[in-house]
């Protein structure tokens, strides 16, 4: 049974589809962008009520773009599908499925423990820290859910509810907050951090080589994370633990004494991906998107027994995979079609330093994620629309696509992304409790972002 939300989402995205129909034209945008846009906002209403499953809304729009008039035909409205993009995310659930079905993310976690779990503020952060290492190389979806399940398990320990449900309240902010803090340390920590990239190649030619973005994004994630951290910890007040519910929680993990041969062929495959990953800033010849996928399909070679195929497949998000290739099939049909145009047309240019650009341009993001929720239609539509004003101020496009990458990475400010909803499903915390957690964060955040990436525009002649 749909709820009310639900169906006034489908009556509004319905009423805008035939409504666009009599809209006509002007001299600076024809029927066909204006089609485009009404398109893409019924599609935001959809993705944000959620009447139907994601997968099922990207197929039902993908379908309509040719039969609306959007796209010429069903091939122009479906050319999201072949972008390179789509193969990568689809490696790397691979990737993360080696890493979830295997120990090696519970070893990372206790061996920090061991080092810091002596109370319950360094558990926190030794969690925390676990996550946002693997995060910055597999996809924040797998990592969160992963870590969820191992958060979950700790909460258990906890007798008193009162105690259970404020510490729970903490750690399942910090779950995913910390996997969106480390998704933009690395260009493939992140499928959003991809999508930006794409747009930046489609509207300038230009690309941000993986150990420039390591140099842009690392420091910044790396100063966000204890700033995270601490407002959770300030705000929320998890109870208190002992030494030896700490080590009950590590035995309950059970986890191998020593590396098994699986464990130890996964650690050599990344590390070889790794290698090509940072090899790729010097060597033209190296793709990112080829090393993930040839990647992923090493790690399911049935002899090394390191991931099943099968297992692969079903961890596939289908509605991850269509999401994007929706998005950027109509992202391409929004350049077609002089949307992108025609948005940079009635943009006033800014005489303005780029530290100021770029806080402006953090600012603006930021507060955009809270009226369009989806990051991946937003980088689309804003893409050309910031390269231009870029330009225009005299800064670099490619800091500014680091500021939506950054940013779309980092949308905590409402538990509506994949990533939070895994667990603001468990109950634990409210839409007011992640808002004011992570609103600190993300004003920490434009103030980090704004001094350190003119820093690295100038050391590496971006700006």
């Amino acid at each position: 049974m749909l709820k009310t939300k639900q169906l006034a989402g489908i009556s509004l995205a319905a009423l805008l589809l035939i409504v666009m129909s009599i809209i006509p034209g002007t001299e600076t945008l024809s029927q066909a962008g204006i089609k485009t846009i009404c398109t893409l906002i019924a599609f935001i209403i959809m993705l944000t009520t959620a009447p139907f499953r994601i997968l099922h809304i990207c197929l039902i729009f993908l379908g309509l773009l040719p039969v609306l008039g959007v796209a010429p035909s069903f091939a122009a409205a479906i050319t999201g599908i072949s972008n390179p993009v789509i193969l990568f995310v689809i490696a790397s659930f691979g990737i993360s499925a080696a890493f979830t079905t295997l120990p090696l993310s519970k070893r990372i976690l206790v061996t920090l423990l061991h080092r810091f779990g002596k109370n319950i503020k360094l558990m926190l952060l030794g969690l925390m820290a676990s996550i946002f290492v693997i995060s910055g190389f597999v996809s924040s979806v797998p990592t969160c859910a992963v870590f969820m399940a191992i958060a979950l398990g700790f909460l258990e320990l906890y007798d008193d509810p009162e105690d259970r449900k404020r510490t729970g309240r903490a750690f399942m902010i910090a779950v995913p907050v910390a996997a969106m803090v480390g998704a933009f340390m690395t260009p493939i920590g992140s499928t959003l951090n991809l999508l930006a990239l794409n747009e930046l190649e489609k509207h300038t030619g230009l690309t941000i080589p993986f150990v420039q973005w390591m140099a842009a994004g690392v420091p910044i994630a790396v100063a966000t994370l204890p700033v995270a951290w601490y407002c959770i910890l300030k705000i929320h007040k998890p109870a208190e633990i002992s030494a030896a519910m700490v080590n009950n929680f590590i035995k309950h993990l059970e986890i191998p004494e020593k590396l098994t041969r699986p464990e130890i062929i996964t650690l050599i495959i990344t590390g070889i991906m790794i290698i090509f990953w940072v090899a790729s800033s010097w060597v033209s010849g190296i793709n990112i998107m080829v090393v993930t996928l040839l990647g992923a399909c090493a790690l399911c070679i049935p002899q090394l027994k390191t991931l099943k195929f099968d297992a692969f497949v079903d961890d596939i998000s289908w509605d991850s995979v269509f999401l994007i290739a929706a998005v950027i099939s109509i992202g391409n049909l929004m350049v077609t079609n002089g949307v992108s145009g025609f948005i940079i047309s009635i943009i006033p240019e800014l005489n303005v330093s780029t530290p100021v650009f770029i806080a402006l341009a953090t600012t603006a993001y930021f507060i955009m994620l809270i009226v369009i929720p989806v990051a991946p239609s937003l980088i689309v539509i804003i893409g050309a629309p910031l390269i231009s004003l870029a330009i225009g101020a005299g800064s670099s496009p490619q800091l500014v696509m680091l500021v939506s990458a950054i940013c779309s990475c980092c949308c905590f400010l409402l538990p509506l992304d994949t990533v939070q909803l895994l667990t603001y499903g468990k109950g634990y915390y409210s839409i007011r409790d992640m808002f004011v957690s992570s609103l600190p964060v993300q004003i920490f955040m434009i103030l980090v972002i704004s001094l350190w990436l003119p820093v690295i525009g100038r050391a590496f002649g971006m700006v």
